[in-house]
């Protein structure tokens, strides 16, 4: 294993300069740019991790460990209270971990200083991290550990799902009940995962022969408003299908309240599913029950925990990279395809 000395040695600074750059001091110490470049690039080409236990503790003497959360403070906010469910067993069982909840603006996690100094904590878990993100997590070097929460990187140890094979089982369950012509209800894809979710359904629908048209792909935004407003679009328009495959269970919901609204049966006229990612028991208790591809976030928010844990406590950066599955639960709202089209139906 690599030694700071020997980073110090390749770079040509001092063990001091290594130190201030590695711990992300540089600015308020006025370490050029230049410097700085020269010490990532012979951390990186000797591989170079630093041993967290020579790290003093935020709080002296306190045995305390401290890990940051980095949430994104769009949409998903509200999800935070199932990420931290997930975490709450572990938790509960370590009185000596402090867990710190920091909220940052989507592609705005450069700008957060407290993860780039790294001086309040042992270990940081990123959620939700946009492209640029990813970008800026790739481009530098932390002196601690960092997992990525549903997002991939060569560089990170991550825990995440496959977000095609969740669009793909999505088309599997549609066509299972008979249902060759559906329309998706999308928000915009800001995010990759998105993206590929969405086309692992319609590369599932292309192979089976029933190919989506754009005509057929309705935008959204991710809340109950934006489903409800997708759904009236459909049928005012009369867009003939019998099913709607939705990005989000609030897509979903809102959907269904259009459906009620016009007095068409669920599922008998018209069949839901959706990528489960909002609270599993609204979906379970909602009228009718929604049908989703579940996005497991206790699962894997407890994962992400016991992976930094891991990765403080082994010191050797050793990377590791975990794919959970996406249970199918199968509820009311998804139910076999029309024989035929009664007067009046899509």
């Amino acid at each position: 294993m690599s030694t700071i000395r020997e980073v110090a040695a390749l770079a040509g600074v001092s063990l001091s300069t290594v130190s201030i750059v590695i711990n992300g001091q540089a600015a308020e110490r006025k370490i050029t740019d230049a410097t700085c470049r020269k010490v990532w690039a012979a951390v990186e080409a000797l591989d170079y991790r630093p041993n967290i236990a020579a790290r003093k503790l935020r709080v002296p003497d306190s045995g305390t460990l401290t890990l940051a959360l980095y949430w994104a403070n769009d949409f998903r906010t509200t999800l935070l209270s199932r990420f931290l469910a997930g975490m709450q067993r572990e938790l509960a069982a370590r009185p000596d971990i402090e867990l710190m909840v920091v909220t940052y603006p989507t592609g705005g996690l450069s700008r957060q200083r407290s993860l780039i100094d790294g001086r309040r904590f042992h270990g940081a878990i990123v959620a939700n991290a946009s492209e640029a993100d990813i970008a800026f997590l790739e481009e530098r070097k932390f002196s601690f550990p960092v997992v990525l929460y549903n997002r991939e990187s060569p560089s990170y140890s991550f825990v995440t799902v496959d977000e095609g094979k969740m669009g793909r089982l999505a088309a599997e369950k549609l066509l299972s009940f008979g249902h060759k012509n559906i329309c998706v209800l999308s928000a915009p894809q800001k995010f990759a995962y998105m993206r590929e979710r969405d086309e692992g359904l319609i590369a599932a629908y292309q192979e089976a022969g029933y190919p989506i048209y754009e005509s057929r792909i309705i935008e959204t935004e991710s809340s109950l408003a934006g489903g409800a407003a997708a759904c009236r679009r459909i049928l005012d328009g009369a867009v003939p299908c019998t099913a709607f495959y939705c990005s989000s269970d609030a897509i979903a919901l809102g959907a269904l309240r259009t459906l009620y609204d016009r007095g068409l049966k669920v599922p008998e006229q018209m069949s839901v599913l959706s990528i489960g990612n909002g609270e599993p028991s609204v979906a379970a208790y909602a009228i009718p029950a929604l049908s989703n591809i579940y996005l497991p976030m206790e699962a894997m928010a407890e994962k992400c925990l016991q992976l930094i844990l891991q990765q403080i406590a082994a010191h050797d950066g050793a990377l590791q990279q975990i794919y959970l599955d996406t249970p199918v639960y199968l509820r009311e709202s998804l139910g076999p395809a029309p024989v035929r089209q009664a007067k009046g139906l899509l």
